[in-house]
């Protein structure tokens, strides 16, 4: 009972922190913003620069991680951050001419975005509601009807079994849960295509993934148009299906087999919950991962967002739907009419609708899907152009500060979702405005080396001890830098095109199970090469300008040394953008275990190294008693791999390598049964403790000096071979 009477208080819990952090915050930024006003002489701004620099290294190495400490330095920075923008905005603008005073606002306006960030990251993040970890445990009798839908377009067959296998494998009272595949590839419409052709292809996916589901105990469900994307792909399933609560998974979603377990219950407590989210988890590198091989010892670029944001989001009943991974109320849902579709992210839309209703939602911070990164730069660029578009259209169509209905923390939550996205334009106004100068001496920033130290030194300084502390283990310095570059050229064309037009963007799928043969450039690398010579000519200028210009030397250095910074991170982008290779369509998770395999009536003792859905790794140490070549078939029990009962595997060596160690093999699953298929699938998804322990892992910061050494090394490393390829290309 005092377990249920808690529960029932956490949304009130919820609503006060809320409230109490929204007033605490203001009232601190009315109070701060009139403190930095104050003038004082260069002397005495001198003394303060050094003093909060100081502190910024004293606090660095005490290392607060939460409490007063925490705030007080977060407060800290915000007023030397003030300080230094009330100081931009009132000594610093030019006036000479209109390209000057244009080139300023624009300059201006980019570091006003990034001070706007920076009230809104620390107002959702520098101290964070603290959620219980799970629900209570729900009765088999009082467990919600589960329909878990899994959308698909045009995905390989391959991808979509191993998602439905792990679905159906998901613990849950028999009886009470149904798998769909919702096929918007083989709709009526496209069987019925002019082209011959595609109509056909349709047909044979159709038949195809319609037979698949039958085998494995799913239910196919497709539609006659390709209405609304994936919001009307779901949207006409739910017409047809009666669960009471959604999980909605994407194609390569596979989930985890406690998925319901840990987020059921909160839809039992609390009647007006209309959403429980989990993080995405990505089992293989996203581009700059995988090309500058960083993949094993850095958080992914998603971390940020699922590890700190969302549940600062959470903190203010704010956290929202993300498409995927997520548990949903059918009734709150339909009462909106089902999964909106005014913009291209409808699941942040269907939330932000909820909530402006009353409605509340819930952030369980485990992993519990594994799914597929875009394997290409072009592929990221894809999604991140659609999230970009979608995100922006929300703040257009949909405004969170004029939604009726929001609290004011809620509007700030959504704010600060919205407003990120604009990153981009911010990214190449910094990129392009020092060259107004360099390059054409328009004047965009008026002042010495001497005032940018003492006011923009302890900006930039406390800007980036504030990322440290509020995401040091979750966004690494100069990778966040890296990913905002590679992503800000074709971003910032997909957000002019909404501005233009907010009703424009389409839908488009993010290609997922690419396989990259051979490596090679992207094809959107040409802009970076427009860019790093524009760049680079401003630094050959700047320097001569230098020479030839004492008396403004002070402007030089200063846009001199933030052109230099570019200019680092644009070559390093060229690592980014020269493709490896990668053989596999699926991943592998590294894991270490102790295995006994079977051959010809002897056990052979070997160590697992890796395993994924085709396969695993194995090592036979030196005096194993063993010795396989390629061809050789073995068994195992598949207890041996962590199943919790008994089934006999059978595995083809594909390879042997003689390493001092031993014999490592590569070890290939030959499946012949239904039941054999759904062990290997649970090996490789069941257990959500995998994800979240490797998500632990790679958020370890000890050594992330050396790693983010190792990561620039890598990508200008990556960079020189860019080039050579390039060269090679020209000669011939």
């Amino acid at each position: 009972m005092a377990r249920e009477t808690t529960s029932r208080q956490i949304p009130l819990q919820v609503a006060r922190f809320a409230s109490l952090k929204t007033v605490s915050g203001l009232a601190a930024l009315c109070l701060i913003a009139i403190v930095a006003a104050a003038p004082v002489p260069d002397a005495i701004q001198a003394q303060l620069c050094i003093l909060t620099i100081a502190t910024y290294f004293v606090m660095g190495w005490l290392r607060p991680t939460g409490g007063p400490f925490r705030v007080f330095v977060a407060l800290l920075i915000i007023f030397t951050s003030t300080r230094y923008m009330i100081w931009r905005v009132t000594e610093t603008m030019p006036s000479d001419s209109a390209l000057s005073i244009a080139g300023g606002i624009f300059l201006l306006g980019a570091e006003s975005y990034g001070y706007v960030l920076l009230l809104l990251s620390t107002f959702l993040s520098v101290d964070v509601y603290k959620r219980p970890p799970r629900p209570a445990p729900v009765s088999a009798s009082r467990s919600p009807t589960v329909d878990i839908l899994v959308p698909s377009y045009n995905e390989p067959d391959e991808l979509l079994e191993v998602t439905l296998t792990a679905a159906l494998n998901v613990i849950y009272p028999a009886g009470r849960m149904n798998v769909y595949l919702l096929d918007d590839g083989g709709t009526v419409a496209k069987r019925a295509h002019a082209d011959p052709v595609k109509a056909a292809e349709a047909a044979e996916r159709h038949e195809r993934l319609k037979a698949m589901c039958e085998r494995l105990g799913a239910h196919y469900l497709t539609r006659e148009k390709n209405d609304h994307a994936k919001a009307g792909n779901i949207n006409a399933a739910l017409a047809r299906t009666s669960g009471e609560l959604i999980l909605i998974l994407d194609a390569d979603h596979v989930p985890s087999a406690d998925i319901l377990v840990r987020t059921v219950g909160y839809f039992v407590e609390d009647p007006k919950v209309f959403l429980v989210q989990t993080p995405h988890f990505f089992l293989n590198p996203d581009p700059l991962e995988r090309n500058l091989g960083t993949f094993r010892e850095m958080p992914s670029e998603n971390e940020m967002f699922y590890s700190v944001i969302q549940r600062g989001l959470d903190g203010i009943n704010a956290s929202f739907f993300c498409g995927s991974a997520a548990v949903l109320r059918r009734e709150l849902i339909m009462e909106i009419g089902g999964i909106q579709g005014d913009t291209i992210t409808e699941d942040a839309e269907t939330a932000l609708e909820l909530h402006a209703r009353g409605y509340r939602s819930v952030y369980v911070d485990r992993p519990m899907v594994a799914g597929l990164s875009p394997e290409t730069f072009s592929g990221f660029i894809v999604q991140r152009m659609r999230w970009t578009q979608g995100m922006i259209q929300i703040f257009l169509l949909k405004n969170p500060l004029l939604k009726r209905g929001l609290t004011l923390s809620q509007r700030i939550g959504y704010l600060n979702s919205c407003f990120y996205w604009f990153f981009p334009l911010a990214r190449l106004t910094f990129i392009l405005a020092p060259l107004l100068y360099l390059l054409l001496g328009v004047q965009v920033y008026v002042g010495d080396f001497s005032d940018f130290l003492i006011y923009g030194l302890p900006h930039i300084v406390g800007a980036l001890m504030l990322s440290s502390i509020l995401y040091g283990h979750t966004r690494w310095a100069f990778a966040s830098e890296l990913y905002e570059v590679v992503q800000s050229i074709h971003c910032s064309g997909a957000i002019l095109q909404v501005l233009r037009n907010p009703r424009a963007p389409s839908f488009a799928v993010t290609p997922k199970g690419e396989n990259l043969s051979e490596n090679f450039i992207s094809p959107l690398a040409r802009p970076f090469y427009v860019l790093i010579a524009l760049v680079g000519l401003g630094q050959v200028a700047g320097l001569v300008r230098l020479f030839v210009d004492p008396v403004g030397a002070g402007v030089i250095t200063v846009l001199l040394l933030w052109n230099t910074f570019h200019l680092l991170l644009l070559i390093a982008a060229l690592g980014v953008l020269y493709e490896r290779s990668q053989q596999r369509s699926f991943p592998r998770f590294e894991i270490s275990r102790d295995v006994r395999l079977a051959q010809a009536g002897r056990d052979v003792a070997a160590q697992m190294t890796d395993v994924s859905i085709t396969g695993m790794g194995c090592l036979i140490p030196n005096g194993a008693g063993g010795q396989v070549s390629v061809g050789d078939m073995l068994t195992v029990d598949a207890r041996e791999l962590g199943a919790s009962s008994a089934s006999m595997l059978k595995l083809k060596v594909l390879s042997v390598f003689d390493a001092p160690e031993g014999q490592k093999l590569g070890l290939s699953f030959v499946i012949e049964t239904r039941e054999q298929w759904a062990v290997v699938v649970t090996l490789m998804y069941a257990r959500s403790e995998n994800w979240k322990q490797f998500r632990d892992t790679r958020a370890n910061a000890k050594d992330m000096g050396a790693k983010i050494a190792r990561l620039i090394q890598s990508s200008l490393f990556q960079a020189v071979s860019h080039i050579r390829v390039i060269t090679r290309e020209l000669r011939s």
